[in-house]
């Protein structure tokens, strides 16, 4: 109704009422091609939603009173603005996996890290805690005074997201051993490891030259091998998918 193209004279006067009412963004963001970037739009969708509610009023010619209904509603607003702070965790991930020179190795452990962040923000948001969800949080201090917003119920989401990491990355634990070996091969556990690596493993943790050294990764030269193909192993399709970008 309004991004109808850049030549749009709904867009062109949103974009001047935005500037005339000192809103916090100039221009609402439109992508429909890459969903990861949703987290973008509906954070400064949210953050404009009094003002867009306001110029769908003035200067709308077609019936909009639902969709104005809609940011009044309580729940619609709590849904828009838990889907804006999930979907921005989100965007924090898949930029964090983006760039060149990452091992599988690199982006495991990223993940990982990721994967644990569901569950406190399913405890959290179970005692209604809005620390990690800051639209909730600034949703919740508006209607404070009118009507108390309950965010509890949106934990039963992030259970679904739990489970679906959990599907999504389930052959990440069979490749556990190998990440550790690679990253820390003299910290490693000789008995989890394949058994041609095992004697020479032996050696090289006894080896007091090695000790004191810090290479680990591709630079650590003995397991050469291995080493290859850790390093080789394609970790995401960002390197592929940058060529095609304009």
């Amino acid at each position: 109704m309004i991004r109808g193209g850049n030549r749009s004279l709904p867009h062109r006067q949103l974009r001047q009422f935005l500037v005339e009412t000192e809103a916090e963004y100039r221009d609402l963001l439109y992508n429909h091609v890459r969903w990861l970037s949703a987290g973008k739009c509906m954070k400064r969708f949210f953050a404009i939603r009094k003002e867009i509610s306001a110029f769908l009023n003035e200067y709308v010619s077609s019936n909009t009173t639902e969709l104005e209904e809609k940011f009044k509603d309580p729940e619609f607003l709590r849904q828009l603005a838990f889907i804006t702070d999930l979907t921005n965790h989100l965007n924090s991930l898949n930029l964090s996996l983006q760039g060149r020179n990452q091992t599988v190795s690199d982006l495991i452990g990223k993940i990982n890290g990721f994967r644990n962040k569901p569950n406190v923000f399913k405890h959290a948001l179970e005692k209604n805690n809005l620390t990690h969800f800051p639209s909730c949080l600034q949703l919740a201090e508006e209607f404070n005074s009118e009507e108390n917003i309950e965010f509890s119920c949106c934990s039963s989401q992030i259970q679904q997201v739990i489970d679906e990491f959990n599907t999504r990355f389930e052959e990440i634990e069979s490749l556990k051993s190998s990440v550790l070996l690679y990253n820390h091969p003299l910290g490693a556990i000789i008995e989890d490891q394949l058994p041609d690596l095992q004697l020479e493993l032996c050696d090289l943790q006894a080896d007091m030259f090695l000790i004191t050294r810090q290479e680990n990764g591709p630079e650590f030269f003995k397991l050469r091998d291995f080493g290859l193909k850790m390093t080789s192993m394609f970790g995401s399709t960002y390197t592929c998918e940058s060529a095609f970008s304009p």
